[in-house]
């Protein structure tokens, strides 16, 4: 009897940590379900983004290739014209960005400090637009029980960088629908646990071959009005059409096509 009762407490000491592992690894696999729901293996997408300011808003039609297994992402700027031709390349694994700027004819990388800087003036960042960073690979996710957010009944998730991770942001928290994984709204935290950005996802529809969020929201929160959601100026990406799956030319992602005339 007395062998037994220390192997008992052990065991129940043992669950804990067995009931933790179990959630983290429910958190990633809902991460990784919502990344693939939205981005598939590839992605080409035609958006319209409109940025408005308290002063003005302007809108711009883009396009943009991701191949979430290559780790490669293009986008380009269709309209209006004065925009168009502006274009931006990624490829992970050398953690490198360009931006080719026709009015000038040249192409400029981006160094990895700069990823948190402002794309073409909206509440996007350069990270953002190319998915510099992987919110599957570069994070470690805790799940943090469930919330009603806009209606929907989500997981929420608490992502923190890994130690060895390129990331900006100190950490994310991460609302998912629980009945099938979609995004509903993403907070992100500076490194001193400031919340300074807020994305929202709505408008789900059929898109190709499967429902996704096609509005998305970001709202930048500045100093004077830190933590409110509600704000005359923010940044709304519209996706108006794309297709998931389709074989992407390798050739779409490289310098060339980046500099091309």
């Amino acid at each position: 009897m007395k062998k037994i009762f220390p192997a008992i407490i052990a065991t129940l000491l043992a669950v804990p940590a067995l009931y933790l592992s179990a959630f983290a690894l429910t958190a990633m696999e809902i991460i990784d379900k919502s990344d693939r729901a939205v981005r598939g293996d590839t992605q080409i997408a035609l958006m319209e983004m409109t940025i408005k300011t308290r002063r003005w808003t302007r809108t711009m039609k883009m396009k943009s290739w991701d191949n979430r297994v290559a780790k490669k992402s293009f986008a380009e700027i269709l309209a209006p014209k004065k925009d168009a031709g502006n274009r931006f390349l990624m490829i992970q694994s050398d953690k490198l960005m360009w931006h080719y700027n026709p009015d000038i004819g040249k192409e400029m990388k981006i160094h990895p400090s700069m990823m948190l800087q402002s794309w073409m003036g909206s509440d996007f960042t350069n990270d953002d637009i190319v998915k510099e960073s992987s919110i599957v690979e570069d994070y470690i996710h805790a799940l943090d029980g469930t919330r009603t957010v806009n209606g929907e009944e989500c997981y929420r998730i608490i992502m923190t960088p890994k130690p060895d991770a390129a990331v900006v942001w100190g950490k994310l928290i991460y609302y998912a629908r629980v009945k099938d994984c979609l995004p509903v709204k993403q907070e992100f935290y500076d490194q001193h646990g400031k919340l300074k950005k807020m994305l929202t996802c709505s408008d789900f529809k059929l898109m190709h071959d499967r429902v996704i969020p096609t509005v998305m929201k970001m709202v930048t929160f500045k100093k004077r009005r830190q933590h409110e959601e509600k704000s005359d100026e923010y940044t709304m990406l519209v996706i108006k059409d794309v297709k998931f799956n389709a074989r992407i030319d390798n050739s779409i992602f490289s310098l060339q096509n980046l500099k091309r005339r």
